[in-house]
């Protein structure tokens, strides 16, 4: 009790330690509002202004299909240290500044890759002087508009510190995406055992939470700037969505039981023919990995409709368990919102294979599934906990019983020293727990007579000095049998201490007083009652008043009163009382039901 209360305050104290660094940035932030939007400040939007070849206005980010020539006007903007910012989206383009051209994108990319390279975003040096802009801009497809987007003048450092800034979220919700799949593949190869356990292929979740997260990091574009190369993102990206399908729908497959479903392996053929239908395809400028999305995005679809059939199946066949299939429909119903959501946004809203909402879902499936595996796993643990008690307690009695057979005349002698010393526990407060490991250790109590001669055991007179000495030997060959029972050390110390006594006048050591273990002291009661009220050798079992008046007079010196007391308690309860001599000698339980 005293653990776990300081467990509990241990766990209040580092709440309140986690509560007051929050509430520090919480204040921090909030006394920092006027300022947050500085870096904004400097960023000057130049979407306004732009005119075309004919002398119209025109909206850069609400272009027609097909190639365009803008100019803007900045003879009286501030562009002293500039440059012209913005993300580029299947567009190659041109920048000229009073004529003479700053800046040619246009990518040569190779033809395994397709004729896009995807998104980039660019910072253009302003030369001082310039008194207007002018972009030539020319879509890689053409039957697309050409896609600019976040078109500013600025420094070029500080916005493309505001780039990392507003794509911190998504980025970091890519990392954890990826951090967690890398943790569910390493599961997956280091721990078959609970794979197979648990029934769920770690590997395959872990593979789809990977290719998530990367697909992910298309949003940030973070990897295109690092590398240079966003063709290469890109397509990476194409391949994911492409093969996607297969590991996501392995992972349904292995928590619904259905491993070796021929969904599974029909799945596999059509991801590896789609990934091969792309390449060639695009290889041979037939088509391109751009238009060719929507075959992996209707994959992804059709696997959660393949998903959702193997749930409902398992749960008509009954091979999932309910715990699972919560957390499995919750996470689903996740996933699959936030795969629509993404699909809707990338053909209706032009967002460029946005899949915030899927990683969302991922991550809420992730997380369905790291609460259904802890509780598994506590459930199995007690579980296996509960199956060890039940073990040890038939290996206790088992072992008892040799015990007894070997001294015939106080045969069941353990089991009803185990039952005394269990029903003095409980009286004495002892909690559940104590008093079952009390009761396994008052089976055991007696197991140093094994060492003992069963010549000398079962002698029916008086015994000898040399023999009394032998048999008080059994304490200590007690404990040298149960001493490297670790799991239950009190095992040892109550073979060891039965037979001390509280004024010190007990063996083996002459311990007195709290120097006794308390399961030293409650075996003692118990044992120094049935051994008096049982049959011996050499005598028949005392009258039970007797007996209760020895157990009151031994109170303080022989026996610990506190134990005696609650003992008394039970007489006058009623839970230990005189036996019927006509009652059958072979129920050796004498508490009441």
């Amino acid at each position: 009790m005293i653990r776990r209360n300081e467990l509990v305050r241990l766990g209040i104290e580092q709440v309140i330690c986690v509560i007051a660094i929050l509430l520090l940035v919480f204040l921090s932030v909030d006394a920092g509002k006027d300022k947050a939007d500085t870096d904004n400040a400097a960023l000057m939007d130049i979407n306004e202004g732009w005119i075309d070849e004919a002398g119209q206005a025109v909206d850069l980010y609400d272009l027609a299909p097909g190639r365009h020539s803008v100019v803007l006007d900045i003879s009286k903007l501030s562009t002293k240290g500039k440059a012209i910012c913005f993300k580029s989206i299947d567009t190659t383009f041109k920048v000229y500044a009073s004529d003479g051209m700053i800046c040619d994108y246009n990518p040569v990319i190779p033809r395994l890759l397709g004729i896009s390279y995807g998104m980039q975003y660019h910072t253009v040096p302003i030369p001082e002087g310039s008194s207007f802009l002018r972009l030539y801009l020319e879509p890689v497809f053409a039957d697309t508009p050409a896609g600019i987007r976040d078109l500013v003048i600025s420094d070029a450092g500080q916005y493309m510190t505001s780039v990392f800034k507003r794509n911190l979220f998504s980025f970091g919700q890519s990392t954890i995406t990826i951090v967690i799949g890398i943790l569910f593949v390493i599961a997956g190869v280091t721990g078959q055992i609970v794979m197979k356990s648990t029934g769920i292929d770690f590997i395959s979740f872990g593979i789809s939470c990977v290719m998530v997260g990367y697909i992910g990091f298309n949003d940030t574009l973070l990897l295109q700037i690092l590398t240079g190369r966003p063709d290469i993102i890109r397509v990476t990206e194409y391949m994911c969505l492409a093969f996607i399908s297969f590991p996501a729908l392995s992972f349904f497959s292995s928590i619904t039981g259905e491993s070796h479903s021929k969904l599974l392996s029909g799945m596999f053929a059509v991801c590896l023919f789609n990934y091969i239908l792309q390449v060639g395809l695009t290889y041979d400028r037939l088509s391109d990995y751009y238009y060719l999305v929507y075959i992996s995005q209707a994959l992804i679809l059709v696997c959660f409709a393949m998903a959702i059939v193997l749930v409902v199946r398992a749960v008509r066949r009954r091979t999932i368990k309910p715990a699972l299939l919560r957390s499995v429909a919750w996470g689903l119903v996740s996933c699959i919102s936030g795969a629509v959501i993404d699909v809707v946004r990338f053909n209706f809203l032009q967002s460029f294979g946005s899949l915030t909402f899927t990683r969302i879902g991922v991550q809420l499936f992730t997380a369905f599934m790291g609460i259904y595996l802890y509780r598994d796993h506590i459930d199995s643990l007690k579980k296996k906990q509960q199956e060890s008690a039940v073990f040890a307690s038939e290996i206790s009695e088992a072992f008892a019983k040799v015990i007894d057979m070997k001294d015939t005349y106080t045969y069941g002698h353990s089991k009803r020293v185990a039952q005394y010393t269990g029903m003095i526990a409980k009286e004495m407060g002892y909690d559940a727990e104590t008093v079952e490991k009390y009761y396994r250790i008052g089976l055991l109590h007696d197991v140093g007579k094994i060492g003992i001669p069963k010549a000398v055991l079962n002698k029916p007179g008086k015994l000898t000095d040399e023999e009394y000495d032998e048999i008080k030997t059994h304490t200590l060959k007690g404990h040298e049998v149960l001493k490297d029972i670790s799991a239950v050390p009190e095992l040892a110390v109550g073979a060891l201490s039965h037979h001390e006594r509280h004024d010190g006048k007990g063996y083996p050591y002459g311990l007195a007083g709290d120097d006794i273990p308390p399961v030293g002291r409650i075996i003692a009661v118990a044992d120094a009652f049935d051994a008096m009220y049982s049959d011996r050798q050499y005598r028949k079992r005392m009258e039970f008043d007797k007996v209760i008046s020895i157990i009151k007079e031994v109170s303080g010196t022989q026996l610990n009163p506190e134990v005696v007391e609650a003992f008394l308690r039970l007489v006058a309860k009623g839970e230990i009382k005189a036996i019927d001599v006509k009652e059958t000698e072979q129920n050796d339980n004498i508490m009441e039901e």
